[in-house]
């Protein structure tokens, strides 16, 4: 049931009210933004003064594309207008005598997504939008969501559009000449999941570690496939490397993607048949050894689980339990929720990278602790 919007902002609606007639124009100068929310609920919400957010929203309401209104998340930039429109819109739509009220309405700054600062707007702004969306979409799913993509930048709008369509959203805008909103027909965004597969490893710590120095990649990033996938910077004689906004929507979109075929992808590995209890364990004399001996035990019930090959030095910074794979099925697998940071080294039935990091994966899933 869809009942959640997410809405681009820009500042139409503040560069309207500064030209607007007394007393709306008075109480905008003043900065009262309560007030000003009060004298746009006596103007028809179609109107031109309240802003694209305003008349964008109301034609998405009108047209019954929300089964409910239950979330309203407005994304604005990282200014000062933005924050000041953000607030605005949310004492509108707050306000329960507001014919389109929502039950809960969330104004979110987007760092970096501002005009003044070009790199900024690249390589944080686009993607925290990404990620802003994206993480709705893990918690609710995307049949629960909508995107207004009509205010804001040009650039944020043309790559809200591309997010939803990525990951199965649909997304409206409304042309400044239209009366009602149309949906954005659907763009394809390419998806290689043999790739993310292969290098998921990679993916999940760039996307968890923000700049790694490029010298300490195991992967080469100087593919072609990489391109519009990696930024890189050279600081102080030192390349590091990044995701860019469009890497942070592959890896988004191909995460989602796997969850959908898992159990396809894990019909095709060989599972071992050996009981759970008969499966080696090998661990080294350290401390923590009776929790990795408990651990141990309960991961080795996977059939993709072989053996315990040793246990691992100690990672206690790690927030991704999957240290490291390879091609010949081993999965290092750290439990991130100890202090020490424990670790195993197991070995699977994976024959490959792809394979490796399915299972991988697959045991993040069930057997991490909040699993």
């Amino acid at each position: 049931m869809r009942n959640t919007l997410i809405c681009t902002v820009g500042t139409s609606l503040l560069n309207n009210l500064k030209y607007a007639q007394e007393p709306i124009k008075e109480v905008f100068e003043s900065k009262n933004w309560h007030q000003l929310a009060l004298l746009l609920l006596d103007k028809p919400n179609s109107d031109r003064l309240c802003g694209a957010e305003i008349n964008s929203i109301t034609s998405i309401c009108n047209k019954n594309l929300l089964a409910q209104r239950i979330r309203l998340i407005l994304l604005v930039s990282d200014t000062d207008d933005g924050k000041n429109t953000g607030d605005l819109l949310k004492l509108y739509y707050d306000n329960r005598k507001n014919s389109l009220h929502f039950e809960k309405v969330e104004v979110r700054k987007l760092e970096g997504l501002r005009d003044d600062n070009v790199k900024a707007f690249k390589q944080q702004g686009l993607k925290n939008l990404v990620r802003e969306i994206s993480n709705e979409v893990r918690k609710f799913g995307p049949e629960a969501i909508a995107i207004n993509a009509t205010g804001g930048y040009k650039a944020q709008i043309s790559f809200a559009g591309m997010i939803g369509q990525a990951l199965g959203i649909p997304v409206y805008y409304l042309f400044e000449k239209f009366s009602e909103v149309i949906e954005l027909p659907p763009q394809p965004v390419a998806l290689d999941l043999a790739f993310w597969l292969n290098h998921y490893v990679l993916f999940e710590q760039l996307e968890n570690e923000q700049i790694l120095k490029k010298s300490n990649l195991e992967a080469n990033v100087d593919s072609e496939y990489f391109r519009s996938l990696i930024d890189e910077e050279v600081v102080d004689n030192e390349t590091l490397v990044s995701l860019s906004a469009m890497g942070v929507l592959f890896n988004e979109r191909s995460r989602l993607q796997f969850a959908k075929q898992v159990n396809t992808i894990l019909s095709l590995i060989p599972q071992d048949d050996t009981q759970p209890e008969n499966k080696i364990i090998n661990l080294r004399d350290d401390h923590g050894q009776d929790i990795l001996q408990e651990f141990a035990q309960r991961i080795r019930r996977s059939p993709y689980v072989t053996k315990i090959i040793n246990s691992l030095p100690f990672n206690s910074r790690r927030t991704n339990p999957i240290r490291r794979t390879s091609a010949d099925g081993i999965v290092e697998f750290v439990l991130t929720w100890t202090d020490q940071g424990l670790g195993l080294c197991i070995q699977t039935t994976g024959r490959n990278l792809a394979e490796t990091n399915s299972i991988a994966l697959h045991l993040q899933e069930n057997f991490s602790e909040n699993n």
